[in-house]
């Protein structure tokens, strides 16, 4: 069946035209009805599982009036449909744009410790994240394909995970940047897709969206940069939410960990030929200035 009949089957509202908006893991449309804009998900099977955590967490935090889009409903009350072995989630259409952390970090800081704080209450199920999860899942990418370095990616992580191991635990959106802090027109800031809500690092979230960097290009200036947006974040957030100072002072190690993290999910997504070894050799010496300039800075 068209997507567009599939939706109106499923959903009270009567559409009559959908727009391709980007095609990123998961399909995402502009749905019409009578000229009203809708954003529309079509959620691929492989990643069916962490959407359905995800639109739940979403829809507890449109009831507790937290800043989402909202998620709209089927004619069932169900937050999502199937569809195709995946899944069909239909949401407000917020317009606006991505957050910038170096105008809006005071706010987004507000914004993170309030989310922590909310979530604190929620009584659903979360994927628990480890040193597997983190770390361990692109270190067993690179072993299997047999990458030359693979070992030193792997004392990079050990070393890097006893910094964090007994950091604590609690709410993590797990995918902070930017792009899923959005900002309306009217200067109000919303949070975005929760497909990687985790019980994890709090901290994390603020080491994403305060990560100044550049994923590909070393640049020395960055860390200062980094660091200042932190500076920034703190005391808004610690206003919504506790925070303490072994978790602020694990913020370099958990920037350097994202990096692990995300090749991780990279290769997950689009298989293990998508990075060659000059992509993973770049990474490896990014992280071996990161972890050198930061020692120096001491």
């Amino acid at each position: 069946m068209e997507i567009l009949q599939e939706i109106n089957a499923w959903y009270p509202i009567s559409f009559d035209k959908l727009e391709l908006l980007r095609d990123s893991g998961s399909l995402a449309y502009a749905a019409y009805s009578e000229g009203q804009k809708y954003f529309l998900r079509l959620i691929k099977p492989s990643l069916a599982e962490p959407a359905v955590t995800g639109t739940q967490v979403q829809v507890f935090l449109q009831k507790r009036g937290f800043p989402v889009p909202a998620v709209y409903l089927t004619k069932e009350g169900a937050p999502y449909a199937p569809y195709e072995g995946g899944l069909l989630v239909l949401y407000e259409f917020l317009e606006g744009e991505d957050s910038q952390p170096e105008r809006d970090i005071e706010a987004i800081g507000t914004l993170v410790g309030r989310l922590h704080r909310e979530m604190r209450e929620y009584t659903g199920l979360l994927p628990v994240r480890d040193k597997q999860f983190y770390i361990g899942r692109y270190v067993d990418i690179l072993r299997k394909k047999e990458y030359p370095k693979a070992e030193e990616y792997a004392v990079y992580g050990d070393a890097l995970w006893e910094q964090l191991k007994l950091l604590p635990m609690g709410y993590c959106h797990g995918d902070m940047y930017s792009g899923n802090i959005r900002r309306t027109k009217e200067g109000k800031l919303y949070v975005h897709d929760f497909d990687t809500s985790c019980i994890g690092f709090p901290m994390y979230d603020a080491a994403l969206i305060c990560d100044a960097t550049e994923y590909f290009l070393y640049a020395e200036e960055n860390l200062a940069k980094s660091e200042l947006l932190l500076e920034r974040f703190l005391p808004k957030y610690r206003l919504e939410s506790h925070i303490s100072q072994e978790e602020t002072g694990a913020f370099h190690a958990l920037i350097a960990m994202q990096h692990f993290s995300t090749q991780a999910t990279i290769v997950e997504l689009f298989g293990p030929d998508c990075l060659d070894d000059r992509d993973i050799d770049g990474q490896l010496e990014w992280l071996l200035r990161w972890r050198e300039q930061y020692e120096l800075s001491q």
